[in-house]
């Protein structure tokens, strides 16, 4: 048997038997209730002429503890689409009329977004911290 003919063999080993395994069912998990008293929170659509400052306000109330969310694996990734939803409408106004502001704004949701995709909870904090700064910063001055 040649050097490549046993590689492929052992190859074959391997992935035949790292295919066995096996499986468990957790019967300590909660399942979901789907009964009619069920309730669900669901949000009201985003204003898309809201004012910037109550666009800017919700966003930063959403990131305030976005970093608590990640960890407790509560919401976050709902919270996190709330936020891009906001954003979306106060950022062409931004774009508009300030798009030299833009930058600040788009550093603290991306920290977000890479703190909910990634798992990163200080990800989220520092963007909250930076959205806070660079939102007082632009209505202060609007």
């Amino acid at each position: 048997m040649t050097l490549r003919a046993a590689g492929a063999v052992a190859l074959a080993a391997v992935l035949a038997l790292g295919a066995c395994g096996t499986t468990f069912v957790d019967q300590t998990v909660d399942t979901v209730d789907t009964s009619p008293d069920a309730t669900t929170t669901t949000l009201a659509p985003v204003d898309r002429d809201a004012p910037i400052d109550e666009l800017l306000a919700e966003i930063e109330l959403l990131m305030f503890d976005l970093d608590q969310r990640i960890t407790d694996e509560d919401g976050a990734v709902d919270t996190l689409a709330r936020i891009d939803e906001l954003w979306g409408s106060a950022e062409r106004r931004i774009r508009a009329a300030d798009p030299d502001d833009l930058f600040n704004f788009e550093q603290a949701i991306e920290l977000a977004r890479s703190g909910v995709e990634r798992r990163r909870p200080a990800d989220a904090s520092k963007g909250y911290k930076i959205i806070a700064d660079v939102s007082d910063a632009y209505l202060g001055r609007s």
